[in-house]
């Protein structure tokens, strides 16, 4: 744009010189750190599984996928299961497993509770895990970090050699009501204080 000035009885300067402003977009989607296996030609993850999640794939270019255009809801409360399915193109290899959730929504995995799962390096063909989404979580869409690493449990912004990370997106929801709470229904409620345990009912392992 270019301005001029005028002053009260009328006089006019010239034009000023040309300036350009450039605007940038407007948006509060968190930038998350980056993770990769850096190789994915002998192992990778071919499936995701969890609520409607159920995501095939062959591989991703530079070992990350992101898949942040599916998505599944998630109940506070409740223990949700996860499967993840590796496959190799030829030798078996030993592979370590981590699932992370943004559950505040600050954009990093590192706050306390949000590595939901991990399982040491196996050959297992298929490996699964439950978690329970906390109440304190915040409602609404946010990151899910599914690693897969080669002979050690990854960590959320790493890249390593072998193995591939995907990145998906889960909707937090609210707290799933129990009608006819018990102390085996499998949803913390009423004065628990984990799932089916404390309160009322037998006392929790870290209590």
């Amino acid at each position: 744009f270019r301005v001029k000035a005028k002053d009260v009885v009328g006089n006019e300067s010239g034009f000023s010189n040309t300036v350009t402003i450039t605007t940038l977009p407007n948006t509060t989607d968190p930038i998350y750190c980056s993770s990769n296996g850096q190789n994915v030609s002998d192992e990778y993850i071919s499936n995701v599984t969890l609520g409607s999640i159920n995501n095939t794939t062959t591989g991703s270019s530079g070992g990350y996928g992101d898949y942040t255009a599916i998505s599944t809801s998630l109940s506070k409360g409740v223990s949700h299961t996860i499967t993840i399915t590796p496959t190799w193109a030829s030798t078996v290899y030993n592979e370590a497993y981590s699932v992370w959730i943004d559950y505040n929504q600050n954009g990093n995995f590192s706050d306390s509770g949000e590595q939901v799962w991990s399982k040491a390096a196996s050959q297992d063909t298929s490996v699964n895990g439950s978690f329970i989404v906390p109440n304190s979580a915040t409602n609404g869409n946010t990151r899910m970090r599914v690693s897969m690493k080669y002979n050690g449990i990854p960590s959320p912004c790493e890249p390593f050699s072998y193995g591939e990370v995907e990145d998906y997106t889960v909707n937090i929801g609210g707290v799933v009501v129990d009608p006819d709470p018990t102390c085996n229904d499998g949803i913390q409620n009423g004065d628990e204080t984990g799932v089916d345990c404390g309160g009322s009912c037998a006392p929790c392992i870290n209590d």
